[in-house]
């Protein structure tokens, strides 16, 4: 499957513009009756940060609240997916907005006949649009990518990211979907309505996976601000920690090359990645959030694993309202 999707690719890219063991703990307490199955998403690469695809329970643990819990099974997660492409169209991105939108074309023409795509454009904290209602439609998606355009405002990454998972999640042709963002940004954030922890949360309780592309070497050229963080390595902390959480991989590509090669991780990913199933011990009827920790089951394993940080047991705790859009 790798082969054929980076060979795809590799085909297109011309198209783009530049730019020692661990002690075994002892085994997990039988579960009671009333715990949840918990279920979530897995990807596995290799010490290069290549996807792999296999792996088996009894290479990796599950904690949950720091206690280890009885894995049940991973299994190889197929299912289709609906995604979001999100494009950053402040005035900061117009040098990388068309690599970033014919890299965007990459995974319309290598997506699966049964995924849904749509495409939705930000500026700032006002302006986060559908420019492409979800649609199996290439032609159609195509054409809203080479819509799209640049203008002034204040960057609000953050906000575009939280309304991009709402609309994904709410997105239901039927159940059984996997719902993913994959976000084109210089990562520069600048005065977003809603906080950081909000949207992780919001990614943990919908099941959202992100996958950011930064641009970030723009950056380079802007002073430190009011921390001691210069704006790339604020830009970088960032998406780094949305994607790390949602249980995605960030990607910051400097050459053609790279950008290619960071769309072809990606489109695999989205194609097939794994689901590791564990039965929980938690008991506890209270909703909340419980974090989640997944290890190799020995520590000199130089694998990684990407998984959501943790979930939402409950019913959904009450939205925060949205933002008054100015008149």
């Amino acid at each position: 499957m790798r082969t054929k999707i980076l060979l795809i690719v590799l085909a297109l890219c011309l198209a783009l513009a530049p730019l020692g063991p661990m002690p075994r703990a002892q085994d997990p307490a039988p579960s009671p009756a009333s715990a949840p199955t918990v279920s979530l998403s897995l990807i596995v690469t290799d010490k290069d940060g290549k996807g792999l695809n296999s792996i088996s329970k009894d290479q990796i643990r599950v904690f949950e609240e720091k206690t280890e819990q009885t894995v049940l099974g991973i299994e190889a997660d197929e299912r289709p997916i609906d995604y979001v492409i999100l494009v950053d169209s402040t005035g900061t991105f117009k040098t990388s907005l068309q690599s970033a939108v014919d890299a965007a074309k990459l995974f319309i023409i290598n997506r699966r006949p049964e995924d849904q795509v749509a495409v939705v454009r930000f500026v700032d904290s006002d302006k986060v649009e559908k420019v492409q209602e979800f649609s199996t439609d290439g032609n159609a998606l195509q054409n809203a990518l080479n819509s799209l355009y640049v203008e002034g405002g204040q960057s609000a990454i953050i906000d575009a990211l939280y309304l991009s998972a709402q609309y994904v999640a709410q997105y239901k042709p039927n159940e059984n979907r996997r719902k993913a963002i994959i976000a084109f940004t210089d990562g520069d954030e600048r005065i977003s309505y809603y906080q950081l922890k909000q949207l992780i949360q919001l990614l943990y309780q919908e099941s959202v996976q992100v996958f950011p592309i930064g641009f970030v070497t723009e950056l380079n050229f802007e002073s430190k601000k009011k921390s001691n963080e210069t704006p790339r390595q604020r830009a970088e902390k960032l998406l780094t920690t949305v994607a790390e959480q949602s249980g995605g991989r960030v990607f910051f590509p400097e050459t053609r090359e790279q950008l290619v090669a960071s769309a072809a991780e990606i489109m695999l990913h989205l194609r097939a990645q794994f689901r590791v199933k564990y039965q929980s011990s938690n008991a506890d009827s209270k909703p909340g959030w419980r974090n989640v920790e997944v290890k190799f089951a020995t520590a000199d394993d130089a694998r990684h694993l990407a998984t959501p940080h943790a979930y939402w047991f409950g019913p959904k705790p009450p939205a925060k309202p949205e933002k008054k859009k100015k008149s």
